[in-house]
């Protein structure tokens, strides 16, 4: 389907969106995105000093501010889904990010959670450091380090968003690095201190299909 000479065209490329489970997915991503920027715009900052966090209670990146207050930004799974195109990090399942809906994702914290209490391994709430899961490869995964071919596919995940331009792209490079070799070194010495400490790594029973 096509305009005039010189306007849009339609391609069956953009019928098919509408027939795949990501496209219930892309309100809340595209909305997400406009808020991180946004953000930005309404706190008068350059993108690249907006440093989001994490809260794991409410589910929400938000960026903290020199009074000790925050702004929330967006949810985190609306943020984080677009590059997973709708699947599990680990499984590549199809999940969801509407609220209510039975496959709805779990936010993952791939170096886990318990070992912010040792406090070796910087910023563990951080955007790099989080990925959707089906609730079924978080609930099996608990406390336990992802084998390490999953570093790497985190790896292209955090370089990804930032060779896109994502709005999270400044606050990535602040987390892991200016350089992709930086980045590999810090998630490469941050693996290597949580399977130090927790010993015993995971992987999902079954994957369904490389996507990303």
């Amino acid at each position: 389907m096509g305009l005039d000479p010189g306007g849009i065209t339609l391609t069956d490329d953009f019928f098919h969106l509408a027939e795949g489970v990501q496209f219930r997915n892309l309100p809340q991503e595209v909305e997400a995105r406009w808020n991180l920027v946004e953000t930005a715009w309404g706190l008068d900052m350059a993108r690249n000093l907006l440093d989001i966090e994490y809260d794991l209670e409410g589910g929400q990146l938000y960026v903290p501010r020199r009074d000790t207050s925050r702004v929330d930004v967006t949810s985190c799974r609306d943020a984080l889904n677009g590059y997973q195109k709708g699947k599990c990090f680990y499984c590549f399942i199809d999940i969801s990010i509407e609220s209510g809906n039975d496959d709805l994702a779990d936010v993952d914290h791939f170096l886990p959670h318990v070992l912010k209490d040792g406090r070796e391994i910087r910023n563990l709430d951080g955007v790099w450091n989080l990925v959707l899961a089906c609730q079924t490869c978080n609930r099996s995964k608990l406390a336990r380090v992802p084998h390490v071919q999953y570093l790497e596919r985190l790896n292209v995940r955090n370089n990804y968003l930032i060779s896109s331009h994502h709005p999270l792209r400044e606050t990535l490079i602040r987390q892991t690095g200016n350089t992709d070799a930086d980045r590999h070194s810090f998630l490469n010495g941050s693996y290597q201190v949580a399977v130090n400490t927790l010993i015993h790594t995971w992987g999902p029973a079954e994957e369904f299909g490389t996507t990303f």
